[in-house]
């Protein structure tokens, strides 16, 4: 083929997938979600004004930190626009067939790395994540990226070592995980690069690839090590992931602790709340981190046979065809998006990936013959796919490998062609078998999903968006629908009594707060606003009575023990307001809200 015309399949495999990525981002500009993003849009957003006001907390990262440095120059360079943010991203992850197309034809013949390029183009979930304010575009790219150098290596040149190095300590910091590919990258560096330039040049050219990795770490080490003194590598969320995901009580897939608030930001302060309480002492974010590790390894040797079939659990969540859910609900967009109408569905199948992965493995099964071409993507998958079956599995996370997938699914369905032309009806039986018992662990529901309680909870999110916007009238009406399809659902009631107590009708939204708690005593925001119903009218002893059992059902709350410090101060308990707003502050000093409280409180009094 001429350079003309494959620029111009570039060029076609671009135009056609940002195309589909603007009338998408066109279409969903319409949702509540798209201007007031939630969970961990809403992080990247807040994190990223931290970053523009120099304002960020004084502690090692949390997470990652690649992405809120990238999302803050998108910020800046659009004045804040969500939509050009958003168009930014697009544009770039229309890449991703361009990148996917020209790996693919060093794999395979060109039909396959073209479709398999178109595909990419159209797959609706990567449509999905290059226009949301999340990490899970980017590093798809990373991972692309990454493999299409691993196979222009060049042996003789260290400067393939160091862009491998390069690529996938960049690809760390945007995701941790995914440096797990580091060790696996050995078995390759023994196999093929020691064939190709002997035993010492090869293992030189790993320690570059190490070496090289760590250099673009460093920076982010040394940052946390120079804000708090403690020498965190990264980020600190591991041990609390890993608790999360292998705990006797996890489900395998959701990022919540159980008896910790399920917030966010709840969820942040109680986890370190709960290390100190356990260790009786400050602790360093590393040490929070190592808390946690060993709670789950504690977790594991009480209750190894529930972590083994967690663990086959997610495994199978891992191959099941349902886009389950972490930060939100991906089947929402269609709501408003007719295109991810007619590119995801559920029906017979969970479709595209319920169809894709039983493809996928059974082109990987036909592509052992010639194990030693393909090594590198089966190395990357096994390590990535380890890296999630060790912490939880979810849609989001398991973007990374679904490039891989498109092109052994379609080379799977050429394959077959070929095998039947041939005649080879052994291989083709034992391919028709795999794919058959896939089709069957990929396409059922793996989660026993309530319907009525996951279309509530997406009513509930776009409420919370109309919420954000003060738009009452719209806020209350996906409410009402969410506990109308669903009455047990407990924040329904909890939001539609914030709308009651916003118009002031404090009785109705006294009935809905109980309701709620009735319902489901683990939700902390309904004893809170309940009290708050109560204080607005002066009935302070009601008030404190709530936040009492409240402190009992969340001790380690600090949002809680400071509004019944408050509680205390407005009715005129100055000595108790003192205690429990200094123990907000012991729970969480990051507290500002309590820091500014307390000041108060120790003003001499008139």
């Amino acid at each position: 083929m001429t350079r003309k015309k494959e620029i111009l399949i570039l060029l076609l495999l671009f135009i056609t997938a940002l195309s589909i990525r603007i009338v998408y981002l066109s279409q969903t500009a319409s949702s509540p979600l798209f201007k007031n993003p939630v969970m961990d849009e809403k992080y990247h957003v807040e994190l990223v004004e931290q970053i523009k006001t120099d304002n960020e907390p004084k502690e090692p990262y949390f997470r990652a930190p690649l992405y809120p440095y990238f999302l803050t120059m998108l910020s800046k360079a659009t004045n804040g626009s969500f939509f050009s943010m958003r168009l930014i991203q697009i544009i770039l992850g229309s890449m991703l067939p361009i990148l996917l197309y020209l790996l693919g034809l060093r794999l395979f013949r060109r039909k396959v790395a073209l479709i398999a390029a178109f595909l990419a183009a159209i797959y609706p979930t990567f449509i999905y994540y290059d226009a949301a304010l999340l990490i899970t575009f980017l590093i798809t790219l990373f991972s692309v990226t990454l493999l299409w150098a691993l196979y222009r290596y060049k042996p003789n040149s260290f400067m393939s070592p160091l862009i491998i190095g390069v690529l996938l300590g960049a690809a760390g910091l945007a995701r941790p995980n995914i440096l797990l590919f580091g060790p696996f990258l050995f078995i390759w560096v023994i196999i093929i690069l020691k064939k190709q330039i002997g035993i010492k040049k090869a293992l030189a050219h790993y320690v570059v690839i190490g070496i090289s990795a760590f250099i673009v770490i460093l920076p982010v080490t040394l940052r946390n090590y120079k804000v708090s003194g403690d020498p965190v590598f990264i980020a600190w969320q591991g041990g609390i992931n890993f608790y999360i995901g292998n705990n006797h009580l996890a489900s395998g897939w959701s990022a919540t602790l159980p008896g910790i608030d399920k917030s966010w930001e709840g969820g942040y302060t109680e986890s370190i709340a709960q290390a100190e309480k356990a260790k009786g002492r400050i602790l360093q974010r590393s040490e929070v981190s190592d808390y946690w590790f060993d709670q789950t390894f504690k977790d594991i040797a009480e209750h190894p046979a529930k972590f083994a079939n967690l663990i086959i659990k997610k495994i199978r969540l891992l191959l099941n065809g349902y886009e389950t859910p972490n930060n939100q609900d991906i089947y929402l967009s269609k709501e408003f998006s007719s295109l991810f109408n007619i590119l995801l569905f559920q029906g017979i199948i969970y479709f595209p990936f319920g169809l894709l992965l039983p493809l996928a493995l059974v082109g990987i099964y036909f592509s052992f013959s010639q194990w030693k071409k393909f090594l590198p993507i089966y190395l990357f998958l096994l390590a990535y796919s380890s890296s999630l079956i060790l912490f939880f599995v979810c849609a989001r996370f398991r973007q990374p490998m679904i490039p891989f997938l498109l092109l052994f699914a379609v080379y799977a369905v050429f394959k077959t062609k070929e095998l039947y032309l041939e005649k080879n009806y052994k291989l083709l039986i034992i391919g028709g078998c795999l794919f058959i018992a896939l089709m069957f662990e990929s396409n059922h529901d793996i989660l026993k999903l309530n319907q009525q309680r996951v279309k509530a909870e997406n009513y509930h999110l776009i409420g919370n968006a109309y919420l954000e916007q003060n738009n009452l009238r719209l806020a209350e009406q996906e409410f009402i629908k969410s506990v109308k399809i669903d009455p047990t659902f407990a924040r329904g009631f909890n939001n539609l009594g914030l709308i009651q107590g916003r118009k002031g009708n404090h009785v109705q939204a006294q009935m809905n707060f109980k309701r709620a708690i009735e319902l489901d005593p683990n939700v902390v925001e309904s004893y809170v606003n309940y009290a708050t119903t109560e204080i607005v009218q002066s009935n302070f002893d009601e008030a404190i009575s709530i936040l009492l059992d409240a402190q009992k059902q969340f001790p380690l709350d600090d949002n809680v023990v400071l509004k019944l410090g408050m509680t205390y101060f407005q009715n005129g308990n100055i000595q108790k307001a003192n205690l429990a707003v200094k123990r907000a502050l012991q729970l969480n000093p990051q507290n500002k809200l309590a820091q500014s409280i307390l000041q108060q409180i120790n003003q001499p009094q008139p």
